[in-house]
């Protein structure tokens, strides 16, 4: 009783917030006084060892279990942040930062690539000059030709917004190659061809070294003149008259009439005629187009799709004139003209890999969920056990709750985790969801059945659950983790990421399992009644007991089936289009334009050799680039020849350019012919000569550059080196710097041969991999000249192919190897390990022949199958063998282990399934055929655990050899343990592993 203080003098009770503020502070300062600080001190210090008492006195489940409803709370607090984290918000109306998905996915070829492999780094040789960010819009004309003058002003237009500012890095687009481009190009190259000239020749009246000479400023005065004239005559960048396209176009057939390599790029002939065949018409085109890596591929996609579906539905004028105004009043759409133009290619594809991967995760992760809560719900509502009249349906809610929660957080963890790091993950580990969510409820499901079990006050049987469960949940999680962190050696990337996803899901599972599942079950006091097991399971485990040596027989078997023949009969297709989301229209156009074009695996040949010239510069390595022009053209010739291949080089560009001047073509040339020459007078005829034949309207008007250089004496040219270093310079400066640079580098020293391949099995890709590679070994020039190996998505698939035969046997022998170790330390017995073991090997050997009979391949997701098998199927191994342990030994203990855990395995097999099975609405193709042997494997695993592993251990009991020893087997050896006095509680009770079974 507090006494009052009369020096406060009497109110009418009530106090001021003065008086009030007073009076605490009075309180508070008495209370200070009256600390002793050495008490206080040795409290602080004593904190420790009042904390290790009371972890004696309770344990670990004490402390865990000492706050259950704060502690769940906690863990689901930490599950928000890790939702925010985890791109569930993504494209939602809680999404903070919608241009940005939450989890960094790379969906580019290059991720199947290892460190230091060669096609690697032939791309980054390639990646100096060139761009590989490539884009393409399929264009398919149902009413006209291709090459109809209106169709191609169209394409024409699309291009103009997509690349406004030609040979110019302000826009996204670095270059823009279709038919279109190079009826533009040499449309517009006269007036350049004159430019050219003109400029060349006032240099040859300058001295050495000398820049602003007479001649020179008078050839800058003419080339001003006559550009005025330029767009007056033609020759602008613009889609020529129909007359001139024929022209064009004719020239890029092959005497035999047969399309040349650069127009079977550009344009085909897929239909038309009679029963679907080609009618002579050109129905289908491309624009391939270069992007910049400066900006999000994602924005580029979204602008260019924005502009294909503005312009489609937009009316123009349905002809034009010659001068470009409208022929008349009539307007027409793409769907009046035919006409569709569809983005696909690399980029797209990409894009839509990693746009869709998480979006769609987030669209089959609830379904797994549900069926998952279903299967729970089932199995502990006493359904199977009582029927419908002695359903539990609140005990079977409390069972989903428990075991489930925390196994849902575990995913949103996970992935949360893998957000917030920022760590870069590939389209693969979309299965990471559905596999932790069946295996993870398992955990749960262990503590809480033994909790069921037990008797006395909920904290006693908390503590007799964890006791007993605790290490085999530990030992369940790492032998887990050892078949999932396996996948870590091999040496690609996206089957990376699903190994340390996977592993760090488990850990995630393990730890939120052994905090969350013990509360929510102390706080929810869950009660199961125990019930015997099904009569099946006694029949099933009758069959390994009595006829154990079939049963190893049959086994064996079938495993050598599945090495021999199985093995054999299984191919091994890369097929990296396989990874990409079907429906998607990116997608589908690539796998049309595949079939069309007999293309969209890009590939380049690089060409390390100068195709320019220079012979006043000392280096005789660039006298004559004519030849080397030559053995490029050869190259691409042999490389055309090629089963599946489609070549083309600059060559192709030289063999399209006209060369015919315009009107003003004889004053430019009058002017070159009377410049006087301060240069070696025969290295100045040689350039007077060259000008008369491409400016004195001489030529026929589809001679092409090549023409002249393959053949000068035709047209009467010297063919001296000079005069074809001359006619190469006034060529490279006919193109735009733009169309130049998509085959020569800007200093000319490298080239690329363009070579294209469609998507077909990744065999017959080898065997045409090969023969280019074998061709392009054989190139040489006289001053160490070379072409490397092909690069690309073919090569890059190869690479992919040779990699996953040899990394799969060592993520398996791995997993396997650490598995052994780990259940020998755990069981100290290495023999028992092996005996474990021996069902999840004969599981994983059975792959083969399960691939082979339902015709699966070996693929990028595959190739993962035995790794995930060792770290689903040990489970079911260590739960019999460790039960088998615990009672000692002896062929009753045998059928007693195997009957009590036939229940727990068949939930488990079943709940994992119907996970797993959400996985079928994923629409990627590879992804399909993996659930499915997947799916069969993990019941074949269930089979080798509760038929295998008894036959095993029975044959080894009836050759008196015994598999159990240590003190239990000596016991029952010694008599002080009987078999036939195991009956069923006694199974339940000394079971530290299937705790599953124990109150069914």
């Amino acid at each position: 009783m507090v006494k009052k203080d009369e020096s406060v003098p009497a109110s009418d009770g009530r106090k001021s917030s003065g008086e009030k503020l007073r009076n605490f502070r009075s309180q508070v300062v008495g209370q200070l006084k009256t600390i002793d600080s050495k008490r206080g001190m040795d409290a602080v210090l004593d904190a420790p060892k009042r904390m290790k008492r009371e972890w004696q006195k309770s344990g670990a489940t004490g402390a865990i279990t000492r706050f259950p409803i704060p502690t769940v709370l906690v863990f689901l607090l930490l599950t928000v942040y890790f939702v925010t984290q985890s791109g569930f918000l993504d494209d939602t109306r809680f999404d903070d930062d919608p241009n940005n998905p939450a989890l960094n996915v790379n969906g580019d070829m290059e991720v199947y690539l290892p460190d230091g492999s060669q096609v690697a780094e032939l791309l980054a040789k390639v990646e100096e000059d060139w761009s590989t960010n490539v884009m393409v819009v399929y264009i398919e004309s149902d009413n006209q030709n291709i090459t109809d003058q209106r169709i191609l002003q169209e394409i024409s237009y699309v291009e103009s917004i997509l690349n406004p500012y030609l040979s110019d890095d302000s826009d996204d687009v670095i270059y823009i190659l279709s038919l279109s481009t190079v009826l533009k190009e040499v449309n517009s190259s006269a007036p350049r061809i004159r430019e050219a000239l003109v400029t060349e020749a006032g240099n040859l009246g300058c001295a050495t070294g000398q820049e602003n000479c007479a001649t020179a400023g008078l050839a800058e005065q003419l080339n001003d003149a006559l550009e005025l004239t330029d767009e007056q005559f033609g020759g602008s960048y613009e889609i020529p008259s129909q007359t001139t396209i024929d022209l064009v176009v004719e020239e890029m057939y092959e005497e035999d009439g047969s399309p040349s390599s650069g127009l079977n790029k550009l344009a085909r002939d897929v239909g038309g005629g009679e029963n679907g065949t080609p009618d002579g018409l050109l129905d289908r085109a491309i624009m391939a187009i270069a992007v910049t890596e400066e900006r999000p591929a994602k924005d580029i996609i979204a602008d260019t799709q924005f502009i294909l579906d503005n312009i489609s539905s937009k009316d123009r004028p349905c002809l034009f004139a010659e001068d470009g105004s409208p022929a008349d009043n009539s307007l027409c759409n793409w769907e009046d003209l035919g006409l569709s133009m569809v983005l696909t290619g690399p980029v797209p594809i990409t894009n839509a890999v990693t746009e869709f991967s998480f979006r769609l995760f987030w669209e089959i992760f609830p379904m797994a969920v549900v069926l998952v809560a279903i299967g729970l719900f089932l199995f502990h509502s006493d359904l199977l056990q009582a029927g419908l009249t002695g359903m539990r349906p609140i005990q079977g809610l409390k069972v989903l709750i428990i075991a489930g929660l925390p196994t849902l957080c575990a995913v949103f963890w996970t992935l949360g985790l893998i957000g917030a790091t920022n760590y870069e993950v590939t389209m693969t580990v979309i299965i990471v969801g559905p596999i932790l969510l069946a295996l993870g409820v398992s955990y749960g499901l262990h503590i809480t059945n033994r909790y069921a079990e037990e008797e006395g006050t909920r904290s006693e049987k908390m503590r007799a659950s964890l006791n007993s469960t605790g290490k085999a949940v530990f030992l369940s999680a790492v032998t887990t983790v050892i078949g999932f962190i396996s996948l870590v050696f091999t040496p690609m990337a996206p089957i990376q990421t699903v190994g340390i996803a996977l592993s760090a899901g488990i850990v995630i599972v393990y730890i939120l399992t052994m905090f969350m599942v013990p509360n929510l079950t102390l706080i929810l006091d869950l009660k199961k009644p125990k019930h015997p097991p099904l009569r099946a399971f006694d029949v099933l485990v009758e069959v390994p007991v009595k006829y154990n040596k079939g049963v190893i027989g049959v086994f064996l078997l079938l495993i050598l089936l599945s090495a021999t023949v199985g093995q054999a009969n299984v191919e091994e297709n890369i097929d990296l289009l396989g990874m990409a989301p079907e429906g998607e229209s990116p997608v589908v156009k690539m796998k049309q334009y595949s079939k069309e074009f007999e293309a969209g695996q890009v590939g380049m040949v690089l060409i390390n050799a100068n195709v320019s010239g220079d012979i006043r510069d000392g280096d005789p390595s660039n006298d004559d680039p004519a030849t080397m022009l030559k053995k490029i053209d050869n190259l691409e010739s042999k490389l055309n020849g090629i089963e599946n291949t489609t070549a083309v080089s600059v060559v192709f560009l030289m063999k399209s350019s006209g060369v015919k001047g315009s009107i003003s073509g004889e004053q430019a040339n009058t002017f070159i012919q009377e410049t006087p020459c301060i240069v070696a007078q025969e290295q100045c005829d040689d350039f007077k000569d060259l000008s008369e034949v491409l400016l004195g309207n001489n030529l026929a008007i589809n001679t092409s550059f090549w023409d002249l250089l393959t053949d000068p004496s035709e047209y009467g040219l010297p063919g001296s080196r000079q005069t074809q270093i001359f006619l190469l310079d006034v060529f490279y400066a006919s193109l735009t710097k733009e169309t130049r640079e998509i085959f020569v580098s800007e200093d000319f020293s490298r080239s690329l041969i363009y070579v294209d391949m469609p998507f077909i099995p990744v065999a017959d890709t080898a065997r045409s991999v090969e023969v280019v590679n074998q061709n392009t070994d054989s190139f040489r020039g006289d001053f160490g000249e070379t072409a490397e190996d092909l690069t690309g998505v073919a090569a890059t698939a190869i690479e992919v192919n040779r990699l996953i035969v040899g990394s799969q046997w060592t993520s398996l022998g791995f997993a396997i190897i650490l598995t052994l170790i780990t259940l020998a330390i755990v069981f100290r017995d290495v023999r028992y390990s092996i005996w474990t073991t021996s069902p999840v090997i004969a599981t994983v050997a059975l792959q083969w022949l399960v691939m082979w009979r339902m015709d699966v391949p070996l693929s990028l997701v595959t190739v993962m199958i035995g790794s995930i098998l060792v770290g689903v199927g040990v489970d079911f191994s260590i739960h019999i063998a460790n039960r088998i342990r615990e009672l000692g030994g002896g062929i009753q203990a045998i059928r007693s282990a195997a009957v009590g855990t036939g229940m727990s395995l068949f939930e488990a097999a079943v709940v994992t399934s119907l996970g797993m099975f959400a996985a079928y609405d994923i629409p990627i193709p590879e992804i399909r055929p993996f659930i499915t042997v997947i799916l069969i494997l993990l019941w074949v695993a269930a089979a080798s655990a509760l038929i295998l592993l008894p036959a095993i251990f029975v044959t080894l009991e009836k050759m008196g050899i015994g598999a159990v020893g240590g003190a239990n087997g000596m016991a029952r050896r010694l008599g002080l343990v009987e078999d036939a006095s195991y009956v069923l509680d006694d199974v339940m009770d000394a079971s530290l592993i299937d705790d599953v079974v124990d109150v069914w």
